[in-house]
């Protein structure tokens, strides 16, 4: 990683937040949903599942070992994915015009450097003072790249696919589409995954930008994208969606993105996906925000996931007649002001 030099010692003062409106981001006129996770089928979306424990590795993804209303007598005790993936294409064959279902897999990228100077200095400090840095003591953040473990991570997912895609007797059903956060993190994981996998070639990898399956957007540099230009150059074989802007133009160095706002931004790609995209099994690779935001504009339980995790969700998207109603957003804030020395930490660790 490149260096970069000590900062100074910043002013320590008590914390405040300012009253800004959640700047708006580009939206694309599509139908809107109703969107519900449809419980029962994955393990991460019961109540009694433990997230901190939880090993999806371990787990078969988490797809729960369950029979379906479209087994027959000679299949009930075949593969588990198959079955359900028969289910799945069943119910979207005999739902209305109006409904669709969907079966997402949300993966987070694996460790990055971002990560590591989190740890390092700690959170508070982090999102204080550091997280605005581009980067310090030799580490660079900004658009942080994946660390070793990170990229070990992301093998390790690869070898999850890899291992239920040769199962006998019929494996887990590849995506239809990839799309991915246009933060380098997050492709370099989705590469890895997916990239090298034996795959139907109707279904190859072929990642798909999405501005919007970005990381909470504002003030931490690791969350400040390149221009598109760059990107490509780093990464020629992204094909970006219609409208991509060649700079970032949501990214403020002085605002943060609220909860309330990240849920709306999510609810709007799923509103774009669902509106575009006819497949029934989709790969989403982004970052912890982005996937919070998801779950939540599904109604999904809440489900910590590790870098480098994964968690399928299986939804249900109704069509809404008219308008969905306008949720409150509560006002962007900036970032919390540091109320002892943020340095110290690091300047211990140096020691």
């Amino acid at each position: 990683m490149h260096g970069a030099a000590s900062p100074s010692v910043p002013e320590i003062r008590g914390s405040s937040h300012a009253n800004k409106p959640v700047p708006a981001w580009p939206v694309k006129s599509h139908e809107e949903y109703k969107y519900t996770t449809v419980k029962g089928y994955f393990l991460q979306s019961e109540d009694a599942t433990d997230s901190k424990k939880f090993d999806f590795k371990k787990q078969n993804f988490g797809l729960i070992a369950r029979t379906y209303d479209t087994d027959s007598k000679s299949d009930r005790y075949g593969e588990q994915w198959q079955r359900f993936e028969n289910y799945v294409r069943h119910l979207n064959k005999k739902s209305g015009k109006d409904v669709q279902y969907k079966v997402i897999f949300l993966g987070r990228h694996g460790q990055g450097y971002h990560n590591v100077a989190e740890s390092k200095y700690g959170t508070p400090a982090w999102d204080c003072y550091w997280s605005k840095l581009d980067g310090a003591d030799g580490l660079t953040w900004a658009d942080a790249n994946l660390t070793e473990l990170g990229m070990g991570q992301a093998a390790e997912v690869h070898e999850l696919w890899e291992s239920l895609l040769l199962k006998e007797g019929g494996g887990i059903p590849t995506p239809e589409t990839y799309y991915v956060s246009p933060l380098s993190r997050a492709i370099e994981t989705a590469d890895i995954t997916f990239e090298g996998l034996k795959l139907p070639k109707h279904q190859a990898y072929k990642p798909i930008v999405k501005e919007l399956l970005r990381e909470t957007i504002g003030i931490h540099t690791c969350d400040r994208r390149q221009s598109k230009t760059n990107i490509h150059k780093a990464f020629p074989h992204l094909t970006f969606e219609h409208g991509f802007s060649e700079d970032d133009s949501l990214w403020s160095a002085e605002y943060r993105e609220p909860n309330s706002a990240r849920k709306l931004r999510m609810t709007q790609l799923l509103d774009d996906i669902f509106s575009t995209d006819d497949g029934e099994f989709l790969s989403f690779t982004a970052h912890s925000g982005a996937i919070a935001g998801t779950l939540e504009a599904i109604s999904h339980r809440s489900f910590d996931l590790p870098t480098g995790g994964v968690i399928p969700v299986f939804v249900k998207a109704e069509k809404v007649h008219g308008k969905r109603p306008t949720p409150s957003l509560e006002p962007s804030g900036t970032a919390p002001v540091c109320t002892a020395n943020p340095t110290a930490t690091a300047t211990a660790l140096s020691n």
